[in-house]
């Protein structure tokens, strides 16, 4: 059957119209307020010695250009060098935590006192303008979003392994409201909240980025990423931390009613054998984005095709 241009299909007749305005409260007038809160940034630092006296400056200086009150605690995690004493010497109030990324930003955020809690790890040097915390707090105050994390221009191949290999495909699958929030670094450090946002409880481990991102993604409305430039920090392995992650995302999945136990091992079978081909690399002989495009389209057709509970 030939449709002529202007001439509805046979079946349109049988699907309900939907208002274009539907859920729309459209004002002539803006309706974004800014906030007047303060704002703590709180450092999670192990062993930074070289670097944090001007992660603290740094943040001092964005608190100085957004015009509020602040403070900056560095949670000193197991430290064993002058890591403390610097940051003191720059003017953060310093407090002792155990050895763990996320017990270190607890411990930091237990003391906060600000409206707005912003996250800057203590090795991270950042080259771009606005500082991080500008960058990171300044939406929240605009009230244009309530979370931030930071979209990093320059990515180091293993993280992009992990985005384009493990993330996007699986949390795409399971929590496919949360990838557009996060943009394509969404296990980046570098975040901010408002205070409430911020869960009493955080695992003491590396997983702490991405169980605020889930916490995040239940509980505030509008997180959203934020454009970065360039930036580099120490590269460090942690060879266990995705295997880890899988177990957080599947249990996370299974409160949340996404995801049914039942497929498990299938799925862990998929992360083996995903892990696997990203250990393939070889620097200067693969293109790295080309590489990572492959091991998206790999993850994307293998992931199984049963997840979810069904309900």
């Amino acid at each position: 059957m030939q449709i002529h241009q202007g001439e509805p299909a046979a079946h349109d007749d049988a699907r309900p119209e939907i208002d274009p305005h539907l859920g729309l409260d459209l004002r002539p007038e803006t309706t974004v307020q800014r906030l007047d809160l303060s704002v703590s940034v709180v450092i999670p630092a192990h062993n930074e010695e070289p670097t944090i006296a001007a992660v603290v400056t740094e943040a001092f200086a964005s608190l100085d250009r957004l015009g509020v009150e602040g403070e900056v605690i560095v949670a000193a995690s197991g430290c064993t060098d002058k890591t403390a004493e610097n940051a003191r010497l720059a003017g953060a109030r310093v407090v002792d935590a155990p050895i763990g990324k996320g017990a270190a930003l607890k411990a930091g955020v237990d003391l906060a006192d600000g409206g707005v809690v912003c996250a800057v790890d203590g090795d991270v040097r950042y080259y771009g303008d606005p500082p991080l915390v500008e960058l990171l707090v300044g939406p929240i105050l605009e009230g244009l979003a309530d979370a931030t994390i930071t979209d990093l221009y320059w990515r180091p191949l293993y993280p992009q392994l992990w985005m384009c290999g493990f993330f996007a495909p699986l949390a795409g699958r399971l929590y496919p409201e949360l990838l557009p929030k996060v943009g394509n670094t969404p296990w980046s450090g570098q975040r901010a909240a408002l205070r409430h946002l911020w869960p009493a409880e955080l695992p003491d481990d590396f997983t702490v980025d991405l169980a605020l991102l889930l916490h995040w993604n239940r509980a505030a409305q509008r997180l959203r990423p934020v454009l970065a430039g360039d930036w580099v920090n120490p590269q460090r392995p942690k060879p266990d931390l995705m295997r880890t992650e899988l177990d957080l995302l599947i249990s996370s999945a299974v409160g949340d009613g996404r995801f049914d136990p039942n497929a498990r091992a299938a799925l862990e079978a998929w992360f083996d054998q995903t892990h696997r081909l990203m250990a393939r690399y070889a620097p200067g002989v693969d293109d790295p984005q080309e590489f990572e495009a492959r091991i998206l389209e790999r993850a994307l057709t293998s992931l199984p095709d049963h997840l979810g509970t069904g309900a």
